[in-house]
């Protein structure tokens, strides 16, 4: 009897020492980010590299702790460099126990070194490193800007960002593959899963659907919960969401997630232009196309609001997918003659012009000299939605130098009267004048003196079209 009771303990003790260890060996990094209170978005780019999209706060010391318990390891702070050369990689210069950044000393030292360095991301989304037997489990790099959560008097505490983390092989499952994942398993097509989320669809003539979705913040390209509920409710069907071109979504993200924006492009207004540039399909058993717009006016970005749009429609047309295509990847003027030829004009004249090309109507606006160049800003007017954008013209060469983030924001008729007034008294004595106004330039300028009231007002900042018109000077 005894030793029979012996051996039934030994059994079970070895059952539990195999479970512990078969739960340890199953132990999903990429799972843990969607577990607890704080779930955070993710994607795979590979076995081994997921990157995180954390927000204001992304894996910061206590979590890291956290996800390293499970895998049996020590968290570490770390301070790292980049490795030049064919394989890529790092070198951890420093590392010192993650608890030193948490607790009140760890805030308190975060907060310091954000408000007086402005660093913010070594304390919200700071590099950490888990060991376990002195072998790496896994790295996270030192946070990456994507963006702001909401303005406010101390905007950097709202900076948002991404990290990527290195760790051992896992299968590439995505938060697509993990969000609303019982709500899509539990509907029986799109239309029903997402009237289950009390998304409000309107229907159109044409049998589609428009989908409202206004998000009140610049933190991510994945800040559409319509857009990631299209995306998931496909993967989860067994389908793949894909770009107009066939590109797998969860590779585009990576993508515009990683890639830095071009010069004198906010990253806000590059990852949301890319990401409704394209047109998108479901690629599964149940097909759908979506169109996706985000236009926003000057009180739009200055709230930080974005006002999206969906538009979906059930089933793939190919002729439907490619016009929609068509509106939505108009060619820039870097790729249009016909515009560059409209900027050459107006840096040569001095004078606007306006063409119109099917459903777009192109101005120019020549705004002032610069260093022996000229200044002149393009402006895009589409079915619904306006952009600027501004160029330098040296030598018959024209640069671009970005967009205009803040167009219309300050506008000619809200502009203290009593500075209008002295403004345009100079402007008809010396034919034009520019005047420094709460951090923006205005230009006055007369273009015909036969006509000394018609002066033109142009409102600049950094060399940006912010507002433009044609003006009564002498009332």
């Amino acid at each position: 009897m005894k030793k029979s009771l012996l051996a039934v303990l030994s059994l079970a003790l070895a059952l539990s020492s195999s479970g512990q260890e078969n739960i340890q060996k199953q132990t999903s990094f990429r799972e843990l980010l969607f577990s607890g209170k704080k779930q955070f978005l993710f994607l795979s780019p590979s076995e081994t590299e997921t990157i995180i999209i954390g927000g204001i706060f992304g894996v910061d010391a206590e979590k890291a702790i956290e996800y390293c318990s499970a895998f049996g390891g020590k968290a570490y702070l770390v301070k790292y460099k980049q490795v030049e050369g064919f394989g890529g990689g790092y070198v951890i210069e420093e590392k010192k126990p993650a608890e030193a950044g948490t607790g009140l000393g760890g805030l308190l030292k975060g907060a310091f070194t954000a408000a007086i360095l402005g660093d913010v991301a070594s304390s919200n989304a700071p590099a950490t490193l888990c060991e376990k037997d002195g072998k790496e489990v896994f790295f996270i790099q030192r946070g990456r800007f994507i963006g702001y959560r909401y303005p406010s008097q101390n905007q950097w505490l709202e900076s948002c960002f991404i990290q990527v983390a290195r760790h051992k092989p896992e299968p590439r499952i995505t938060s697509f593959e993990l969000e609303w994942a019982d709500k899509i398993k539990a509907s029986t097509n799109l239309i029903e899963f997402l009237q289950s989320n009390r998304v409000k669809l309107q229907t159109l003539p044409d049998g589609s659907y428009k989908i409202k979705d206004t998000v009140n913040n610049n933190c991510h390209p994945l800040n559409s919960d319509v857009l990631r509920m299209l995306a998931s409710y496909c993967y989860q069907k067994g389908g793949t969401f894909r770009t107009a071109d066939g590109q797998d979504f969860k590779d585009f993200m990576a993508k515009v997630l990683t890639t830095d924006p071009p010069p004198n492009v906010f990253v806000v207004d590059y990852w949301l232009r890319e990401i409704t540039k394209t047109t998108y399909y479901c690629d599964g058993p149940e097909k759908f196309m979506v169109r996706t717009t985000a236009e926003r006016s000057a009180s739009d970005i200055q709230s930080f609001i974005i006002p999206y749009v969906h538009y979906v429609k059930l089933g793939l047309n190919e002729g439907l997918m490619a016009q929609a295509q068509t509106r939505v990847s108009q060619p820039t003027p870097a790729q249009n003659d016909a515009l560059i030829s409209m900027i050459k004009m107006t840096a040569s004249s001095k004078m606007p012009s306006m063409q119109v090309m099917g459903q777009m109507q192109y101005e120019t606006i020549y705004m002032y000299p610069d260093g022996g160049c000229d200044l002149v800003a393009l402006i895009t007017r589409g079915p619904g939605y306006t952009t600027v954008d501004n160029f330098k013209v040296c030598q018959n060469d024209v640069q671009s130098i970005g967009r205009s983030n803040d167009y219309k924001v300050i506008t000619v008729d809200r502009i203290d009267p009593r500075t209008a007034m002295q403004l345009y008294t100079n402007c008809r004595s010396y034919g034009r004048m520019t005047s420094l106004y709460s951090g923006y330039r205005i230009d006055c300028r007369i273009p015909n003196p036969q006509l000394p009231c018609n002066g033109e007002i142009i409102i600049t900042r950094d060399n940006k079209l912010v507002d433009f018109k044609v003006e009564n000077i002498c009332r």
